[in-house]
């Protein structure tokens, strides 16, 4: 045994056995944080996501691997008590949390809620209203309430609320006791309401901007810049962008690169980064109602675009039980569908007079686009009415799209892919098409309450305004191989996270700490 001794110790001392012991030790250690890890998430009932694969290779590939690691993420770094949320809120926004915040947490917890830490979007809602100070808040509220149409205004004293039957009170009802008094304006239309360019009047006057173009009017904030725009993904063997396109920050405009995917849903929410939306969008060129004022006031709204100061709430039609009821469930698995992207809906998104063009509708654009592909094996999508427009001008699209019978809910669930678009504003059947077995890809301008919890690539397809990509992409994940799994992993992940994260109480969950939040705003002392 002597003799080997030496032989043993040098041995450790070389380069080589070193090497070795430091994998077998990171490998021990990598083996038993991933079993804790595991053990973890599955006792808090979260939806795994596979992301140990090899680095992908195709866009779309690349696209799905780096949302789905900001997906895990998100999940994991949640807290777990009262105290670790009140500590992890102290450091994310530097204050301390409102009052209430405790039981708030507590209650989140009890709810088996996902999210405990991640409310960026009440953050970014609140924070222009955050330096006005309680009395100008008070005194705009007030300005609103006699100049403006179509607002509720809900007062909550004493643990009851001034107002019954809205679907964001009821929503609360058990929870109000634990509110603190406060007033606050609650739109009644689908269309957001403060345009918020004019922050420095506390008068409020509300104008109406539909039926002509409002782009001027929204964009009218924006700072100009010398760069921006779109991150778009594109595959190898498309051209490199090219670096002199003037004022064009919109890399959708740029025609001649394709394939493109939507890398950046943020950036391409954002109204001064893309200017060629100007007369791609409903909205933009001739909203059929838009009430809205250039001041600063708090109204709660379902949706707003990026430019707009509206408080965001969960969309009423996600609260209402026929959108989403049990009796309404997708009864096909999806491999058992039919491999096409379908879509039926109306023209909504513009009024649309003879002095306008009618293609600008960003609903009318997607069926022209598809005419353009003339696929029948890819595609299925029909416009089963026309409205909100002159008769001419219905009659001309009538023309363009025909009329296909008006389809039932459960149509879409016959098919692996369905569309989702805006229509007036928000859609309201988002939440049933993500609870289905099919894949969803969505085009949408509106920012919404769950946006910081909805990851594209992993819930949903995302799809740019310019529509360029819609043909490649539905290629891809109708093609079998890669992207036929990655399709069905995308359909299986969206109907998991909606029982896990977009529930009824995850709205409620997210009412709460709002009116917890918005409450705050109000807190100086002063009581007039």
């Amino acid at each position: 045994m002597k003799m080997h001794l030496p032989l043993w110790r040098w041995s450790l001392r070389s380069p080589a056995a070193k090497a070795i012991m430091v994998m077998v030790l990171f490998l021990i250690f990598f083996h038993i944080f991933r079993l804790r890890e595991f053990r973890n998430l599955s006792l808090n009932k979260i939806p795994s996501v596979d992301s140990s694969t090899s680095a992908p290779k195709h866009p779309i590939d690349q696209l799905i691997y780096e949302h789905r690691l900001r997906y895990e993420e998100l999940v994991k770094r949640q807290s777990r008590s009262p105290e670790e949320a009140i500590a992890n809120y102290k450091i994310r926004y530097r204050r301390n949390p409102p009052t209430g915040f405790a039981d708030w947490v507590q209650y989140a917890l009890q709810q088996n809620s996902t999210i405990i830490d991640d409310f960026d979007t009440i953050e970014k809602v609140l924070a222009p209203f955050r330096q006005l100070g309680p009395k100008r808040l008070k005194s705009r509220i007030e300005s609103a309430r006699r100049t403006g149409s179509r607002l509720q205004t809900v007062s909550i004293k004493n643990g009851t609320s001034s107002v019954e039957g809205s679907p964001m009170l009821n929503s609360l009802k058990h929870l109000l006791t634990k509110l603190p008094d406060m007033t606050f304006l609650l739109n009644e239309l689908d269309e957001p309401r403060v345009i918020g360019s004019d922050s420095d009047k506390d008068d409020i006057i509300f104008r109406d901007y539909g039926r002509k173009p409002s782009w001027e009017q929204l964009t009218a904030s924006c700072k100009k810049t010398d760069s921006g725009g779109l991150k778009i993904r594109r595959s190898k063997d498309s051209d490199p962008p090219n670096e002199d396109q003037g004022d064009k920050t919109s890399l959708e405009v740029q025609q001649d690169q394709e394939p493109r995917f939507l890398e950046s849903t943020s950036q391409s929410l954002d109204l001064c980064l893309n200017p060629s939306y100007q007369d791609q969008y409903g909205m933009f060129t001739s909203p059929c109602t838009f009430l809205a004022t250039e001041g600063l006031v708090p109204i709660f709204s379902v949706a707003r675009v990026s430019t707009m100061r509206d408080i965001l709430i969960p969309g009423h039609d996600y609260h209402d039980a026929s959108f989403l009821s049990n009796d309404d469930l997708d009864p096909l698995n999806f491999t058992s569908k039919d491999n096409k992207l379908y879509w039926r809906g109306s023209n909504t998104g513009t009024y649309a007079s003879s002095q306008m063009k009618w293609e600008t509708n960003h609903r009318a654009r997607f069926l022209l686009k598809v005419q353009n592909i003339n696929k029948t094996d890819l595609f299925d999508v029909g416009m089963t009415a026309y409205i909100q427009c002159d008769w001419t001008v219905c009659e001309a699209m009538r023309e363009a799209f025909g009329l296909p019978p008006r389809a039932g809910k459960g149509d879409s669930y016959k098919y692996k892919f369905v569309m989702d678009m805006d229509g007036n504003g928000y859609s309201g059947r988002f939440y049933r098409l993500l609870r289905s077995n099919s894949v969803v890809f969505k085009q949408t301008l509106v920012e919404q309450w769950h946006d910081d919890r909805v990851f594209p690539w992993v819930h949903y397809v995302p799809v740019t305004i310019g529509l360029d990509e819609i043909e490649h992409l539905v290629k891809y994940f109708s093609s079998g191989g890669q992207g036929a799994r990655q399709a069905e992993e995308i359909a299986a992940e969206s109907t998991s996270w909606m029982k896990a994260a977009l529930r009824p109480v995850d709205m409620t969950i997210y009412e709460y700490r709002l009116l917890l939040e918005y409450a705050s705003l109000f807190d100086s002392g002063d009581t007039s």
